[in-house]
């Protein structure tokens, strides 16, 4: 996957919205809502039947969640289910007493949604996941909010959201003090139907309702995506970590006891050397390069920490005419030293030395290539054991008629 196509991924699932506007205006501001066309290409991103897709996906069942502000009941168990029959009428309990069921882990049943997702992490360098929240009419949902941001896609029936007005507070991820159950105040009131999109940032404060209806329509079905782009403390963050990297006093212990420092006037020890630390990341920041390289190396981390490629039980024999293609979902992010190359893949690192980076450039630029097409002043030995690597972790396959060989 490449910067083009993962664009035209992106803008193919929002349309008539251009994806750039979502990148300057939506992820800065407030919530966003685009009706309907083109509802198909949304609507279909769990199949033509989801519902029976997600009562298939018996591995969820331990793993899903609930919610309501109305139940008529308990909520029902979902230990030990047998079947998808048994899975979904564990799921008609729920509906029944009023609760809505939060489907997490989304991403393995379906490879729409999948590449979806990883063309926003691609274009972000953010972890992004995917869930659906299944409910029946007369359902509502307690004033509540995220920790990430979301893009809610309407697939089944009709659901009336509230959506604060009030700007959110873009709280941090941990937790704090507690707090008054939060109240909704003015706020906008959106019916989604099937097709609708929608977006909010985390900490937005919202409710939802499930519409009354009939039929196919009595069952609503959304689908949420959730992700948090790069924030000012995020990019601050990195600047820290890449001057640490470069200046061992950055990594010295304080020393003495913090309990009992925390005591009294024990924290003022930290002030001088805290504020001396301070004032040289600021000065850090200001050099020219700095902070790309900082953000380099923070995307570096992020690209390997998420989810790995598929790869292969056993990697396939190749020869210097074995044709190779770029799995769908592979990207990388190169970085390095005048050593080394680092390559972060989804799901770790290859270093390869500076010697081999023409031929390496070729292999993560290149759709489709055979490995003596390799360039670069390197032995025929380098150019498969680059292949192989590459086919090891996922990034590269076999083209179709090599694997008919």
């Amino acid at each position: 996957m490449n910067y083009r196509e993962a664009l035209a991924c992106l803008q193919q699932f929002l349309s008539p919205v251009p994806a750039e506007e979502f990148f300057d205006r939506w992820l800065t501001g407030g919530f966003r809502r685009i009706e309907g066309a083109p509802a198909a290409l949304r609507t279909t991103l769990l199949g033509p039947e989801p519902q029976a897709l997600l009562t298939s996906a018996l591995q969820l069942a331990p793993r899903l969640t609930f919610h309501s502000a109305n139940p008529t009941g308990p909520a029902p168990s979902l230990e030990a289910v047998a079947d998808a029959a048994d899975f979904r009428r564990r799921i008609d309990e729920f509906h029944a007493r009023n609760y809505s069921l939060r489907f997490p882990e989304l991403r393995p049943l379906s490879a729409p949604l999948d590449a979806l997702a990883r063309s926003l992490e691609m274009l972000l360098h953010a972890p992004v996941t995917a869930s659906a929240g299944w409910s029946r009419g007369g359902m509502r949902a307690a004033v509540h909010y995220h920790d990430h941001d979301l893009i809610v896609a309407q697939l089944r029936g009709t659901q009336r959201w509230y959506i604060s007005e009030k700007p959110s507070q873009l709280d941090n991820t941990w937790k704090s003090s507690p707090r008054e159950p939060p109240e909704l105040g003015a706020h906008h009131a959106v019916d989604m139907r099937p097709g609708d999109l929608m977006y909010f940032p985390r900490g937005t404060l919202h409710s939802v309702d499930t519409l009354q209806a009939v039929g196919a329509d009595a069952e609503s079905l959304h689908l949420s995506i959730g992700f948090t782009p790069l924030t000012l403390r995020e990019a601050v963050i990195a600047a820290l970590d890449q001057l640490s990297d470069l200046d061992r006093g950055w990594r010295m212990s304080f020393g003495g006891p913090l309990a009992l420092l925390l005591r009294g006037s024990g924290p003022e020890r930290f002030n001088a050397p805290t504020i001396e630390a301070a004032g040289n990341l600021v000065a850090a920041c200001k050099a020219p390069g700095f902070l790309a390289s900082a953000l380099q190396a923070r995307s570096a981390r992020v690209v390997a920490a998420l989810k790995a490629l598929p790869a292969p039980a056993a990697v396939p024999d190749i020869d210097l005419d074995s044709e190779l293609v770029q799995s769908e979902l592979a990207f990388c992010q190169l970085t390095g030293n005048p050593e080394h190359i680092d390559v972060s893949y989804p799901g770790g690192h290859i270093y390869v030395q500076r010697g081999a980076q023409q031929g390496l450039e070729h292999i993560v630029n290149t759709p489709r290539f055979r490995v003596r097409d390799i360039p670069g002043d390197i032995g025929d030995d380098t150019r498969r054991w680059l292949a192989r690597r590459f086919l090891e972790i996922g990034y590269l396959q076999l083209a179709e008629g090599d694997r008919k060989r």
